[in-house]
């Protein structure tokens, strides 16, 4: 689940976000002045998110869409 936290939420409640994040899985998108600026998310999300990144930026610069 994705839920949405203020910067003071999260400032004032990590330790419990955290909690929730390693054991339910969930994700927490942090907003300030009700705009999203950053995310909480499990360290294996994050890995993939990383290597997909990194996969992503050894795609050649020009390659035209095939079909």
């Amino acid at each position: 689940m994705i839920r949405e936290a203020p910067a003071m939420t999260v400032r004032n409640n990590l330790g419990e976000l955290l909690n929730e994040i390693q054991y339910r899985g969930d994700s927490v998108m942090i907003t300030k002045s009700g705009k999203p600026i950053a995310a909480l998310i499990d360290i294996e999300l994050f890995e993939r998110l990383r290597r997909l990144d990194e996969n992503f930026a050894k795609l050649p610069k020009n390659s035209k869409h095939l079909g």
